[in-house]
């Protein structure tokens, strides 16, 4: 009994140290202040403290980028004191480093319509406690940076970049013509009754109520009026002619821009600005149908030094001699709804999309590109099988069935990359 309960209580001392130090570890440039942040957690959080009454705790800077800590604590034992044992000694030994590398990040996020609602809060609760996880080591911001793909049935690169010499998107127009119809007016209405309707949003069925009635109409009314049409672009993004819609190169062949569609939140380009990602993400919204392909093809972009975007390092490349670490995390609630008619995205050839979904993950992991995958909510096994082979590895891909369940999974993709790293 008395050996259980030491291995229970040594247990927890284990894991009080390791969070007190990794919480220390903030206080890294200050190594007078480490000792006091180690000690304040034990005071407020350690678990052990049903086993121990207290606990010697010894935390110091071991160089520039590590910190090691010792505690060690009496338990009183119960039968054991019988034979004239009356304490076991405990003793757990931590060390934390932050790593020497830096990290580019892309969030490709599903913001479709399915995602309205309670789906859309629970993403941005995740996304801002992974944002929160990469930057709580010390110095952090000199290290991460994060971008932001909203995606749907297609991805806003924003109206900022029209004229762009990787953007191909016709100017802005209107135009006015006369239309002329038949109008016919309802004379009677009978027989009103409300009736069932089934729907699908985003490949999602559902179901409301309406009103249907009989409707009685008289002669033909000829009208004629005028009417504007404008061709708008509001940034969204269509894709080049196969193979190019999954390469990042060869831009001298310029994106279309889609005209008249409808795209969500604008892409934020790779920052170590906190305040401005979580304010992005603050203001997602849900809308469209979903093409993955989109999501993946810009947040590669985003991760990549040519233009279209040209915050991150190149591949390979070294920030004051510490290697890069390049990262895609991938969230869906769902699967491929659209299909490319190029330039737009509007068929419903699912296969090729699958395909090109499949073909754009392995050229991006192709370019050492760690790929993460989340499945949040997602019933259909197809496309659960695509994010488990789009992953680096089959530990990357996270099938999360709640809100609590995607929160936990990118604040483990967080630790995962964090630059605060548990040594021994």
């Amino acid at each position: 009994m008395d050996y259980a309960r030491a291995y229970s209580a040594q247990s927890a001392l284990r894991s009080d140290l390791d969070a007190a130090i990794l919480g220390a570890a903030s206080h890294l440039d200050d190594p007078s202040a480490v000792q006091v942040a180690a000690l304040a957690f034990f005071d407020a959080n350690w678990k052990a403290k049903h086993a121990v009454s207290s606990v010697d705790l010894v935390v110091a800077k071991t160089d520039d980028n590590k910190l090691a800590g010792t505690a060690t604590a009496t338990m009183p034992t119960t039968l054991m004191r019988l034979g004239g044992f009356d304490t076991m000694s405990l003793k757990a030994i931590s060390e934390v480093e932050v790593a020497g590398s830096h990290v580019e990040l892309a969030l490709v996020l599903d913001t479709t319509a399915s995602m309205a609602g309670a789906k859309l809060q629970g993403l941005k609760d995740a996304a801002k406690l992974l944002v929160e996880t990469a930057y709580e080591a010390p110095d952090a911001d000199k290290h991460v940076k994060v971008g932001i793909v909203p995606f749907g049935q297609y991805v806003n690169v924003g109206i900022g970049n029209r004229n762009q010499s990787w953007m191909s998107v016709p100017s802005d127009s209107s135009r006015t013509a006369q239309w002329c119809r038949n109008d016919y007016a309802v004379t009677s209405t009978t027989n009103c009754r409300t009736e069932t309707i089934n729907s699908t949003q985003d490949g999602i069925p559902y179901s409301y109520q309406a009103e249907v009635c009989d409707r009685t109409y008289g002669p033909p009314v000829y009208t004629c009026s005028d009417y504007t049409e404008t061709d708008v672009w509001n940034g969204c993004a269509g894709s080049r002619n196969n193979p190019l819609d999954t390469l990042d190169e060869q831009y001298g062949t310029p994106v279309p821009g889609v005209m008249d569609a409808v795209c969500g939140a604008e892409v934020t380009p790779l920052t170590n600005d906190v305040s401005k990602l979580n304010g992005e993400i603050d203001a997602l919204t849900a809308s469209g149908d979903t093409y993955m392909p989109a999501g993946l093809m810009w947040g590669w972009s985003v991760l990549s030094k040519e233009a279209p975007y040209d915050q991150a390092s190149g591949y390979g490349e070294k920030i004051d001699g510490k290697p890069v670490q390049k990262i895609m995390v991938l969230m869906t609630d769902g699967f491929n709804t659209l299909s490319p008619v190029y330039p737009s995205h509007t068929g419903s050839d699912t296969t090729q999309s699958n395909n090109l979904t499949r073909e754009l993950c392995t050229n991006i992991k192709a370019k050492d590109i760690k790929v993460y995958t989340v499945a949040f909510e997602v019933t259909n096994n197809a496309i659960k099988d695509i994010l488990e082979g789009c992953a680096t590895d089959p530990g990357k891909f996270f099938d999360a069935s709640d809100a609590g369940e995607l929160a936990a999974a990118f604040r483990d993709i967080a630790k995962d990359f964090s630059p605060l790293r548990l040594a021994k």
